[in-house]
């Protein structure tokens, strides 16, 4: 079998076994389900994975680059250097980077299904617990509160706890994804819900010269 489609089969497998696992959990399904699934026979999926959990741990490894690579859109390097100076709307700027977060979580397949397989899984393990915990709601919060970091020092936030700013910020966040998950034809009502959230939290926390 050439490279590039070996790559392919393995990529495929990954795939079909997030929907599945983001359906009916890691223990609803076995290595049949996913091999019929693709169309193929057990025996050629195991010549990429040596069974079920090998899987599971590929699409642990997957999402983390996948994280990383959507992180870094949310603020554009030629970008960041005026974010933090204030020289551009911080409501627009928070809004974006809560836009792209949403639209990954809620109106992409891949991040909708990975969002409800550590939803669920997490409390299958330990692992997969410290996994989601890490992923979904510990680096959000390292992010955002050093988003907020650089904002106070550059004098655009006032003085105050950014831990505790970006607990306030990203709460609201985490609940919304939560109750418009899988309600695609609500998506609208939630950037609403978004949109003055983050209006509100700047006028808290915003410089009164810069609002």
């Amino acid at each position: 079998m050439p490279k590039n489609e070996t790559r392919d089969t393995k990529e495929v497998i990954l795939t079909v076994a997030l929907k599945l696992f983001s359906e009916r959990g890691y223990d609803g399904i076995g290595i049949r389900d996913i091999a019929k699934e693709i169309g193929i026979r057990e025996s050629a999926l195991y010549k990429h994975y040596s069974g079920k959990q090998d899987i599971f741990d590929s699409i642990l490894k997957d999402i983390e680059r996948r994280y990383q690579e959507e992180v870094s859109t949310f603020i554009p390097s030629e970008n960041r250097a005026n974010i933090l100076s204030g020289e551009n709307d911080v409501r627009e700027e928070l809004f974006r980077i809560s836009i792209t977060m949403f639209q990954f979580y809620l109106k992409t397949e891949y991040g909708s299904q990975l969002r409800r397989m550590l939803t669920m899984e997490q409390y299958r393990n330990s692992e997969t617990s410290k996994f989601f915990r890490e992923l979904i709601i510990d680096k959000g919060l390292d992010y955002i509160s050093g988003v907020f970091t650089n904002l106070i020092n550059d004098g655009v936030y006032v003085d105050a706890d950014p831990m505790v700013m970006a607990l306030q910020f990203y709460s609201p966040l985490y609940l919304l994804l939560s109750k418009y998950d899988n309600q695609p034809e609500k998506y609208e009502e939630a950037l609403s819900f978004l949109e003055r959230h983050i209006t509100i939290f700047n006028k808290i926390y915003l410089r009164s010269d810069k609002q």
